[in-house]
């Protein structure tokens, strides 16, 4: 139960991104006001409806599987593990303030106004936080599948 709960969390986790990320970029290119204000409200709302509660059991049940497994805390494996997830993890979290500020940024954007100076380089900064979010998930998806060092 713990190694689906762990697949499962894991596959929520990084199809929630995957989406916000499509959506956020597809709502920016298309420039409408209306299309980002509310993808990004949307973007805003699945990342702490779903994604933060099993970013949050990811530890938990990894380390629980580490345990059940009897693999050793002390690899290097191990620690290559809890590095990267602290790395996509920390990109997340300012990819979330990033968000929260476009969200509030787009919360009075209208087909007259347009979009503010500020929202380009904002979203640029929201981009290469995913990306770097993404890049630590699948060295962690590679980790996990081909296990070197175990």
């Amino acid at each position: 139960m713990i190694r689906l709960l762990h697949i499962v969390s894991s596959a929520l986790m990084f199809g929630v991104g995957i989406g916000a990320f499509w959506f956020m970029v597809t709502a920016a290119r298309s420039g409408s006001p209306a299309a980002i204000a509310v993808t990004t409200r949307n973007a805003v709302r699945a990342e702490w409806f779903i994604a933060t509660p099993v970013a949050l059991l990811q530890p938990t049940t990894g380390y629980l599987l580490m345990l059940q497994l009897g693999y050793p805390l002390q690899s290097s494996w191990f620690v290559a593990v809890v590095a990267l997830y602290i790395s996509a993890g920390m990109c997340w979290v300012y990819l979330v303030k990033t968000e929260l500020k476009l969200r509030d940024m787009t919360a009075g954007f209208s087909a007259e106004t347009g979009l503010p100076a500020g929202f380009a380089p904002l979203f640029q900064r929201w981009t290469r936080l995913a990306l770097g979010s993404f890049a630590g998930v699948l060295a962690i998806f590679g980790l996990m599948v081909f296990r070197p060092g175990l």
